[in-house]
């Protein structure tokens, strides 16, 4: 019995680390590359190899519009991070439109600063977290690859007044 469960345990942490080992999406790996390389500072990658990923792609909830949700994990727990609303315009052109920081507890998700646009917003990005959290689909992307840049993206933000610009 205790050897079935330790086989049991061994396989499900195998499992699992091949899980995070996945290759991000090339719309999440642009929309990373932006947010640790753009003009502003929106993650910050100092002294850091990698970045916990995790999205949700949306087309449904604006006409005609189609958003990625992007979650910089924080914590090794993954209950904490930064959660960003990209639209999606053109070809490979990302385009920052809000951004929060977020705590999951039991009783929910809470933003220590509450996002600009309201309660609308709020439920909005509280709804693509939880959708990342279901599905527990996680990425690492290692930062030494990701700051090299791509010049066949464009990364814009139409919050510059939420976020400070690099140094």
């Amino acid at each position: 019995m205790k050897r079935s469960f330790a086989l049991a345990l061994f396989l499900a942490s195998i499992c699992a680390s091949l899980h995070a080992q996945d290759k991000p999406p090339a719309v999440l790996w642009d929309a990373a590359q932006c947010l640790a390389t753009g003009k502003y500072e929106w993650v910050n990658v100092d002294n850091t190899k990698t970045l916990a990923l995790g999205y949700h792609l949306d087309n449904k909830t604006f006409e005609g519009g189609k958003y990625l949700y992007v979650v910089v994990f924080t914590s090794p727990k993954r209950d904490q991070g930064k959660i960003f609303d990209i639209r999606l315009k053109g070809h490979r052109q990302y385009i920052v439109e809000n951004n929060a920081s977020f705590v999951s507890t039991p009783n929910g998700i809470t933003f220590p600063n509450p996002p600009l646009g309201g309660n609308w917003t709020q439920n909005q990005l509280t709804s693509a977290i939880q959708q990342i959290l279901k599905h527990k689909k996680w990425y690492e992307a290692q930062v030494k690859f990701l700051v090299k840049g791509a010049d066949h993206i464009t990364c814009e933000t139409a919050v510059e007044d939420q976020v400070e610009p690099k140094k």
